[in-house]
């Protein structure tokens, strides 16, 4: 008696992605979707030297000549095969015209007449997340088996290619499955992938199928024949199987395959580039960085290499070998836009802005409209305070993207640095407009109108900031400065209040405060908050000064001079402090102290210094 078993690979169940005429159903229509399938989709019979029943799945016609692909693990060791129609017609596979190892795929031509053959399409445009599909079972099988989901998740694996995550679940009964999109188009080749507590249904983009399309025409027999399991178990096999644990994001897995590869050919320069690949998945970056090193050493051209250990490097923090790795592969690729981008990010993040300017120009060179690459020239020309130049990058992302907030953020920005106020306040407006939320556009909209001495205009921008973001200290801050100069002293008093209580430990508040209240002539007040401020900071020597100062109006007279030391102690080169020092002890009749602190005075400030000489000598 025949056993008839199915091929089942140990590591993979591959399944074809197969679609249907372009039309588009509901949800209860899969029973037309499965009769509009059968036609197209075949059921591949492999056999052994006795004839029995070696291995079988499905596949699908590609083409009007009757051309199929399917799994080549199918025809692995068969000494004959035939494909079954939906109709229950059989027809022999006459030979072999072309494989994919990598993907596990095979193109075979079959003894068919081409009216029977209904083809499949390949779709030209990629998939979309949420798109729906259908998984159908054999279309020979009695009860033929459906499931439905949506595609959840598109990636690329390097080297490899595109892979998309599906949610439909695969029936087990068959090797291979169609999986039928709502476009009427194939999108992929899909498989079950086994994880330690579940299965991953996955699907490998179509662009693998056009790599079959070239003919090299060999028959079933001579294919087998020159086709040993060896490969499987060789450096490349062991990398194909990693791949596909890759697919699944089982990178323990697709590391151990990967160092299988590595050990069975240490000059495989691949098997070391998916170690550092699933080191950089698993965080390890120091063992991938190893990894992509040995790689480069193997094969110095591997490019993908090159730009994972740039990478990584700039993970670590180690800019100057990302550097050097990049400058490598520009020698290689002297266009390659994304890499001259990234060496200016190294070189901007290292403060060699020169060197950055010239590779962002370079990036831009390769790929006119890179908004990266504008939006980081315009960054580092705004740093040095090139604002022209900075101006003229923003304008250019902005160009490319009208609806990038930051870049306009950063073009009003430039204009106010270059005093060109009016022009500011016009785009900071613009993106009001298209964000009314903005709070930071509020604020350098008030920012701007104040710098025209449009206060009452700077103070309508700040409120509206603060209604959108209460708790902002220092729209506060900026909102009191402005009532000051606009001499409303009491609502400057509240502003800073409130910008203390959101950010008690932010000085600035409390100086501002201080000196309203001095203004006011609420001395002690003044004096109370300078205290406050000296307990967050101690070591400001400007509150101290003007805590002197307070002193000084209040005649505390010891206190005062405590202060101005404490300032000096501070800044020793804060020459108001001597200043009011050298004054107080000529007030008090101490003329060798006063001398004193002209002696130091003087190398400091001439013209204090000559004021106080005059005042100790006058008197």
């Amino acid at each position: 008696m025949k056993k008839y078993h199915r091929f089942l690979v140990p590591w993979i169940s591959f399944i074809f992605c197969i679609a249907f005429s372009s039309f588009v159903y509901a949800q209860g229509d899969l029973s037309v979707i499965i009769k509009q399938i059968q036609s197209s989709v075949v059921v591949v019979l492999a056999y052994d030297t006795n004839g029995q029943l070696l291995n079988q799945g499905n596949g699908f016609f590609i083409n009007n000549d009757g051309d199929v692909i399917t799994n080549i693990h199918i025809l692995q060791g068969a000494v004959s095969a035939e494909v079954k129609t939906a109709y229950g017609k059989v027809y022999t596979i006459t030979g072999v015209l072309a494989q994919d190892k990598e993907g596990g795929l095979i193109r075979v031509s079959v003894d068919i007449p081409p009216r029977l053959v209904r083809p499949l399409m390949l779709s030209t445009s990629l998939p979309k997340p949420d798109e729906r599909i259908i998984v159908v079972g054999s279309p020979t099988s009695v009860d033929q088996k459906v499931s439905d989901g949506i595609i959840s998740d598109i990636y690329e694996i390097p080297v490899f290619g595109m892979v998309i995550r599906i949610t439909a679940s695969i029936p087990s009964e068959f090797s291979c499955n169609p999986l039928v999109n709502m476009q009427g188009e194939i999108i992929g080749l899909a498989f079950s992938q086994s994880m330690k507590d579940q299965n991953q249904n996955i699907a490998i983009h179509n662009k693998r199928v056009t790599k079959l399309l070239e003919d090299r025409s060999d028959s079933l027999t001579k294919w087998v024949e020159g086709e040993t399991n060896e490969w499987f178990s060789s450096a490349e096999g062991l990398c194909n199987k990693g791949v596909f644990y890759l697919a699944a994001e089982d990178y323990e897995n697709a590391l151990r395959c990967f160092e299988k590869a590595g050990k069975e050919n240490p000059r495989y320069s691949l098997a070391y580039f998916y170690i550092g690949y699933c080191m950089d998945k698993l965080g390890r970056y120091s063992e991938a960085i190893e990894a992509y090193k040995r790689a480069i050493r193997i094969n110095a051209t591997f490019l993908e290499v090159h730009y994972n250990l740039g990478e990584d490097y700039d993970r670590l923090g180690c800019y100057g070998e990302a550097i050097g790795i990049y400058k490598q592969i520009i020698r290689i690729q002297p266009k390659n836009a994304r890499i001259h981008y990234k060496l200016g990010e190294d070189y901007r993040i290292l403060e060699h802005y020169p060197e950055a300017i010239h590779a962002f120009k370079k990036a831009i060179d390769s790929k006119p409209d890179f908004v990266e690459a504008y939006s980081s020239l315009g960054l580092v020309c705004f740093n040095l305070g090139y604002y022209s130049e900075a101006i003229e990058a923003y304008q250019q992302v902005i160009t490319i993207n009208p609806h990038d907030t930051k870049a306009h953020i950063m073009l009003g920005s430039a204009y106010s640095k270059q005093g060109c106020y009016t022009e500011a306040i016009d785009v900071f407006k613009k993106v009001i407009y298209s964000k009314p939320d903005d709070t930071h556009a509020y604020f350098l909209l008030g920012v701007a109108y104040e710098k025209l001495g449009s206060y009452t205009e700077a103070i309508d921008a700040y409120k509206q900031a603060i209604s959108i973001k209460p708790d902002d200290a220092g729209m506060y801050y900026n909102l009191g400065m402005t009532y000051e100069k606009l001499e409303r002293s009491g609502e400057a008093i509240d502003a800073y209040k409130q910008a203390i209580y959101l950010k008690p430990d932010d000085t600035r508040a409390y100086r501002m405060l201080g000196m309203v209240y001095a203004k006011l002539k609420r001395h002690v007040e003044a004096i109370d908050v300078y205290k406050l401020a000296i307990n967050i900071r101690p070591d400001d020597a400007d509150i101290y000064y003007r805590l002197a100062l307070m002193y000084n109006i209040l005649n505390r007279y010891g206190e005062e001079i405590e202060a101005y030391k404490q300032a000096i102690l501070i800044k020793p080169d804060f020459a108001e402090a001597y200043l009011g020092l050298g004054k107080r002890y000529v007030n008090q009749g101490d003329r060798n102290s006063a001398l004193e602190v002209y002696k130091t005075l003087r190398d400091l400030n001439k013209d204090s210094a000559g004021e106080l000489f005059d005042l100790i000598f006058r008197s």
